[in-house]
């Protein structure tokens, strides 16, 4: 969910609020609203006329566009550099002829003579290179491989380079120079920076490593997490900046990636800040997939055990052990890691937390610290709600409100729910052994494992 919903959602939430937390902030709250919807508006029409252009010019290639060759504006500035080297060139021969050849003068004339024919090389080679490179981006667009992380400043300046109206001169050494609008001067395209491409490579190899953690049938803990971890380390640190952008923007996982809410996270000086975020963010997704895995593969019961349920709700119960185990991992998380966890869980950025609203609030007119404090203070994390921002009105140091917020967002159908909910304790010291079934031993049955593992979380 993108900020401008959030803030939207805040300004709902004040003025429907007005008489508890004063009509004067709330107006000046929604000014505010008002003028961060104009400028991220702008941003999404910015991007749009940029795609727009990009679509249209590449729509047109098959029967009125050649990419592998120059229009006539770019041709007519490589003509009249030839054309003007040639002579200048042609000139100095005949000056040359007449010239003794230990004299300054000759010397002089044949090093410019030099200096002519090694700009005709240079520019040949930029025309190869600005060629090659305007197929490649037309393509890399057109089959929607370039990175979400890349700022619309950079996508805006390829796409008039590399579409119509793409006009260029020569400079004297034979470099190709476009015309930067947003500063009044020319630009060397060797200094212009190319859009990246979304690192499927990295992606795959963190979807690999999702699909070997579900396959195993084994919840994430203890050494084998950790040692999962430094691979992901390696995997986000090994391509730099490029692979950290696109991992966090590029929707592998989910639609919009991440689904990180600060935009600060984004700037350069904090990319330490943007590589633990990612961190955290994909060690949740491998987190889940282990729990899940380990649910699907858990024993079936084939009965109903005295448990007091249908035989369906029974066997959902025994086999409820991963879930279990990740609720109790939950527990334990911050409000970043429980904001992270319940929108990879559902599939979209609904939570985050209050530090994180309070940052976007700030930004805002009128915005008055003590009346945030009054509505959101004592709660830890906030949710999208359809048109508000509210409050989860639970308290994160509670272990079993947290454990049942994570229920909610789980699989398990209301009676399984409930059962672990009412019967909710805190889970004891775990066995020392890395990813062995709680109470478990070697000479129990399945069933009699699922049942140990449930007195671990419920009372009988």
């Amino acid at each position: 969910m993108a900020n401008s919903d959030l803030i939207k959602g805040a300004g709902a939430l004040y003025a429907s609020q007005a008489t508890d937390m004063g009509a004067s902030f709330s107006k000046s709250l929604e000014k505010g609203i008002a003028k961060a919807k104009q400028i991220t508006q702008a941003k999404k029409q910015e991007k749009a006329v940029i795609n727009n252009r990009t679509a249209n010019f590449i729509n047109k290639l098959n029967s009125t566009v050649d990419v592998t060759n120059l229009d006539g504006a770019q041709q007519q500035a490589v003509t009249n550099f030839l054309v003007e080297g040639r002579n200048e060139y042609a000139s100095l021969a005949g000056q040359v002829a007449k010239m003794d050849p230990d004299s300054g003068g000759y010397m002089d004339a044949v090093s410019r003579m030099n200096d002519i024919q090694m700009s005709f090389q240079t520019l040949a080679g930029n025309i190869k290179m600005y060629k090659k490179d305007r197929v490649s981006f037309l393509e890399d667009f057109d089959n929607g491989m370039l990175s979400e992380g890349n700022e619309v400043n950079t996508l805006g300046e390829v796409s008039n380079i590399y579409t119509e109206g793409s006009n260029f001169s020569v400079s004297a050494g034979g470099g190709l120079q476009f015309f930067d609008e947003a500063t009044g001067l020319s630009k060397n395209y060797s200094d212009i920076q190319k859009p990246f491409l979304k690192d499927f490579g990295s992606a795959d190899a963190i979807m690999q490593m999702n699909e070997s953690l579900y396959s195993s049938g084994k919840s994430l803990k203890g050494a084998r997490r950790n040692m999962i971890e430094q691979k992901l380390k390696n995997i986000i640190s090994k391509g730099g900046r490029d692979t950290l952008m696109s991992l966090a923007s590029d929707d592998f996982i989910m639609e919009g990636g991440l689904g990180l809410q600060d935009p600060m996270l984004f700037e350069p000086e904090n990319q330490d800040a943007l590589k633990q975020a990612v961190l955290d963010g994909y060690m949740n997704v491998l987190d889940a997939s282990a729990a899940q895995g380990a649910a699907d593969k858990a024993p079936k019961a084939s009965n109903n055990g005295g448990l007091g349920f249908t035989k369906t709700v029974a066997n959902e119960i025994r086999t409820a052990g991963p879930i279990l185990e990740a609720a109790n991992a939950f527990i334990n998380m911050d409000a970043q890691g429980m904001a992270d966890t319940l929108n990879y869980k559902l599939g979209k950025s609904n939570y985050m937390t209050t530090e994180e609203f309070k940052i976007l609030a700030k930004e805002q007119e009128g915005f008055d610290e003590a009346v945030f404090n009054k509505r959101y203070g004592k709660y830890a994390l906030v949710k999208f709600d359809g048109d508000a921002t509210v409050p989860v009105p639970f308290d994160i140091k509670n272990p079993k409100k947290a454990f049942e917020l994570y229920l909610d967002s789980s699989d398990l159908g209301g009676q399984a729910r409930n059962y672990f909910i009412e019967n909710f304790k805190l889970k004891e010291t775990p066995d020392a052994t890395p990813d062995a079934t709680p109470g478990a031993t070697p000479e129990m049955s399945d069933e009699e494992k699922a049942q140990e593992l449930i007195n671990k979380y419920a009372k009988s």
